[in-house]
């Protein structure tokens, strides 16, 4: 194409030259069927020049694509990994699973209900208490 373009510029500055010494009229003969040359092709090149920067955007575009998917994949595989890893360190240190906490948890509810049932059951069965009036004790005698 820098080639293509050497040449062009070669023929403009050949035909310069030529215009110069054959007179004003080839010259602005020239100049006019350059700016009508210039337009066809400026046309052309920018339709090309869109096309092919239509052509690395869509290229880039699915690239980035692939990217992000390899991206994802490789975070998921990471956190995976990072949760096996958290997990068994908790279990070697004892710390129970929230399931386990979960599950203690309920036990914990079963058992307060049942105190609370168990302690209204011995409101109502509970009877008054009769308490037996004491006699004072006898006075110890003055002498």
């Amino acid at each position: 194409m820098l080639d293509a373009v050497h040449q062009i510029w070669l023929a403009g500055l050949g035909a310069a030259s030529k215009a110069s010494r054959s007179g004003p009229q080839l010259f602005q003969q020239l100049v006019a069927e350059g700016a009508r040359v210039h337009g066809q092709t400026r046309g052309a090149a920018e339709k090309a020049l869109r096309g092919v920067i239509g052509e690395v955007q869509d290229r880039i575009s699915a690239r980035v694509g692939q990217v992000r998917g390899q991206a994802e994949d490789t975070l998921a595989g990471l956190e995976k990994i990072f949760q096996t890893r958290v997990h068994r360190a908790l279990t070697q240190l004892g710390v129970p699973s929230a399931e386990e906490v979960e599950a203690l948890s309920k036990r914990v509810d079963a058992l307060n209900a049942n105190i609370d049932k168990l302690a209204r059951s011995r409101k109502v069965h509970a009877r008054p208490r009769v308490h037996a009036t004491r006699k004072p004790a006898a006075e110890p005698a003055v002498v």
